[in-house]
């Protein structure tokens, strides 16, 4: 019995581990120097703004949710006219969501270590394609 308290102590400090670096993450957000600056809008027509992570691949553009709670990506979803500022230039563009095979590339090239995986608390990774509209 002993050893199931420990277990479930440890699990429980994993859980709040993660939601607290989920808490800061979008207020510690580096100013990526190779990211992109997205611009997404809420059902009620507010837009916010945060820097991502890109990735460049095979000419496009890609940027990745790999955390559990992630509004943008949400509203990346619901409303995919998005605005991104990508090498100091800010247009207009559609959030495309990918899988099959074009997500395999993008999955093998966007490869997150393990300890980035485990302070996500392995969330699954999703990504989205940034068309130019």
């Amino acid at each position: 019995m002993e050893i199931a308290k420990v277990l479930a102590v440890i699990a429980l400090a994993y859980v709040a581990f993660v939601a607290l670096m989920e808490a800061v993450i979008g207020t510690v957000q580096p100013n990526m120097e190779s990211g992109v600056r997205l611009t997404t809008t809420d059902a009620e027509g507010r837009s916010s703004e945060r820097m991502l992570a890109l990735l460049k691949l095979d000419g496009k553009l890609y940027i990745s949710s790999n955390h559990w709670l992630r509004g943008w990506y949400r509203q990346a979803l619901a409303e995919p006219k998005v605005l991104a500022e990508v090498d100091g230039i800010r247009g207009a563009y559609a959030a495309v969501p990918i899988e099959g095979e074009e997500w395999d590339r993008v999955a093998d090239a966007y490869r997150m270590g393990f300890f980035l995986r485990f302070v996500c608390g392995f969330a699954p990774s999703r990504f989205l394609r940034l068309d130019p509209r």
